[in-house]
């Protein structure tokens, strides 16, 4: 089942990158026990969007970051990007 926070990832990185493909999973059960082990702390994203089209993967990296800051400062402790271009790949690669 998929927390508020699950959604409101999707939706700010939908809305920020029109992506063709994204993938958004919680993996904070991996992380309870832990001081930020919470329900929805732990999340892994990959994205592929034209957006990334020649950017360094520090760079898709800050703009995911920007993207999803009001998710960040909402309680979201730890964040896995895999961000590409449409160009680099399929989703899983």
């Amino acid at each position: 089942m998929k927390t508020q926070i699950h959604h409101e990832i999707e939706t700010l990185l939908t809305q920020a990158f029109s992506p063709v493909a994204l993938n958004v999973i919680n993996e904070s059960h991996e992380h309870a026990g832990h001081r930020y082990g919470a329900e929805s702390s732990h999340f892994a994203v990959t994205i592929i969007s034209p957006a990334f089209e020649g950017k360094t993967p520090v760079q898709c990296h800050r703009l995911v970051y920007t993207a999803l800051k009001s998710a960040i400062e909402g309680g979201v402790h730890a964040l896995k990007i895999n961000a590409k271009s449409n160009l680099e790949g399929p989703l899983n690669g």
